[in-house]
């Protein structure tokens, strides 16, 4: 079963990255070749896929907070509150972007070693890795116009297109579907019950 969050992410958040695709299809059409007016659709869809991925992670880490505070103190409101604020406190994906550092310092908070779990439970877990480093390279190129690291991403193979885009965005619904279910499997293993989701 998907958490809430994975679900967003399948759902209302891929259908604003596919509006992008769509748009990129109108200017610069859908058959092959080069593409000379989709420059700042292709930089606007690497700044949305990160934007939207640090929105599923902070929103799993909500869902976990939730959960692992309402088991801690399942009778007493107030003191579920202070637990679910305590582990939102000062969280890295309220201010930066969802960056594997990141992740695993915000899940860590639960006693998780997240990417160790993650590959071995999936072997491109790596790779997803890099993919995740790599888009916020672009992100933070595009937000902050610096040229040379998005023509260093070009020179890496990785150019600002809809392939890589599309590459992108494949790792990283493997990863959210990783993600979300190792985090219920690793709560449930903490409580010695059943996954939350």
């Amino acid at each position: 079963m998907a958490s809430q969050a994975l679900e967003s992410w399948q759902v209302q958040r891929a259908l604003r990255l596919d509006e992008l695709v769509h748009a990129h299809g109108l200017v610069g059409g859908s058959g092959p070749g080069r593409r000379w007016r989709t420059d700042a659709l292709n930089e606007a869809m690497a700044l949305r896929l990160a934007a939207e991925f640090q929105g599923f992670a902070r929103d799993l880490h909500d869902l976990a907070c939730d959960v692992f505070a309402a088991w801690v103190a399942p009778s007493v409101p107030g003191a579920e509150a202070v637990v679910r604020d305590s582990l939102k406190q000062g969280r890295d994906l309220d201010r930066g972007n969802a960056h594997p550092g990141s992740i695993g310092k915000d899940f860590g908070r639960f006693r998780i070693d997240v990417w160790p779990a993650l590959a071995a439970r999936d072997a491109t877990t790596a790779a997803h890795n890099r993919t995740l480093d790599r888009l916020n390279r672009a992100r933070n190129a595009v937000a902050h116009s610096d040229d040379a690291v998005v023509a260093g991403l070009r020179s890496e193979g990785f150019p600002l297109t809809l392939r890589t885009f599309r590459s992108w965005r494949r790792d990283l619904d493997r990863l959210a579907d990783n993600l979300d279910a190792e985090i219920a499997q690793q709560l449930g293993r903490l409580f010695g019950r059943a996954a939350p989701w």
